[in-house]
């Protein structure tokens, strides 16, 4: 098994590490994620039961996996803002929004944050999205709306 697990490191690794970059917005994180992802196949190969193919399997593992590390580390938000250089402006709006962004998938149920991540993020269709969750379109198109009504209620709220 190790060896195979070793095979799917070379061949996928880069494809986990750009899924938690993109997510976390942490290289070295990004790194722990993916370290964390194949030591957990080693230790338990079980957990991919090969009904899907084993990119769609790490992609889902990554994401459960960033979340879990979003979820965990409130103090995202002020990390990056003292990262940032005080005069630039641009990054601290973008280093700002990303936090944001990242404060608003903790607060998400685990399934509709991973809706909002396929939808909006990697911009996929709903079918790709119940593929994925193993849902029908309807229902990814129902996350979607709760996604929206959640998002307006907390719109309303911050201007009130």
């Amino acid at each position: 098994m190790e060896d195979e697990v070793t095979r799917c490191y070379r061949d996928y690794g880069h494809v986990v590490l750009r899924r938690a970059r993109a997510l976390l917005g942490d290289e070295e994180e990004a790194r722990d994620i993916v370290q964390e992802i194949f030591m957990s196949l080693l230790d338990r190969p079980e957990q991919f039961d090969g009904r899907s193919h084993i990119t769609t399997w790490l992609y889902s593992a990554t994401t459960h996996a960033c979340f879990t590390r979003l979820r965990n580390q409130r103090t995202r938000q002020r990390l990056l803002r003292e990262r940032t250089a005080p005069g630039d402006a641009t990054a601290v709006a973008s280093a700002e929004q990303s936090a944001l962004v990242r404060q608003w998938l903790q607060r998400l149920p685990d399934e509709l944050a991973l809706v909002a991540v396929y939808a909006f993020v990697d911009e996929m269709t709903q079918q790709e999205i119940a593929d994925l969750i193993g849902g029908s379109r309807r229902r990814v198109g129902d996350l979607l709306k709760r996604i929206e009504d959640i998002m307006a209620v907390a719109e309303r709220e911050a201007t009130s």
